[in-house]
């Protein structure tokens, strides 16, 4: 069976990376004063900038929640693929907790709780994705 890696947005991979190794990423939600977006892709890391910037203050983040994970696990899992999905530190964020209870009938999913955010658990997310092209199954990942 084949292997799709997933993360969500908070591994901060480049787009090079998630493209060159097939990375699927779901985003959370990004509050910035009176706009909200998907990070990443509506909320880019230079409007977050320009807005601490701006404003001295921090953006507001939403995890993914329960309903969203169980469309992106479906949709790999109709495609042929076992899921190894990174989830940013559950002591920051409810994801981790989301995409368990999503996953929690699925055969073949499984869900990593990185115990970390951005650079940290983008490194997993990069072994997890070399693990995969090199034949791994997703329960050894």
């Amino acid at each position: 069976m084949n292997v799709k890696i997933t993360s969500d947005s908070t591994c901060d991979l480049s787009q090079e990376l998630i493209e060159k190794y097939s990375i699927a990423i779901t985003p959370l939600s990004v509050t910035l004063g009176e706009a909200t977006g998907r990070d990443g892709l509506d909320i880019k890391p230079e409007d977050i900038y320009a807005y601490v910037d701006e404003t001295k203050s921090l953006p507001k983040t939403s995890a993914v929640n329960v309903e969203e994970y169980r469309r992106v696990f479906e949709f790999w899992k109709k495609r042929g693929y076992a899921i190894v999905h990174f989830c940013i530190s559950s002591e920051f964020s409810s994801t981790y907790q989301n995409a368990c209870t999503a996953s929690k009938d699925m055969k073949d999913v499984f869900i990593i709780d990185s115990r970390n955010l951005s650079t940290g658990q983008g490194l997993l997310v990069l072994r997890g994705a070399e693990l995969a092209q090199e034949g791994r199954d997703a329960e050894a990942i």
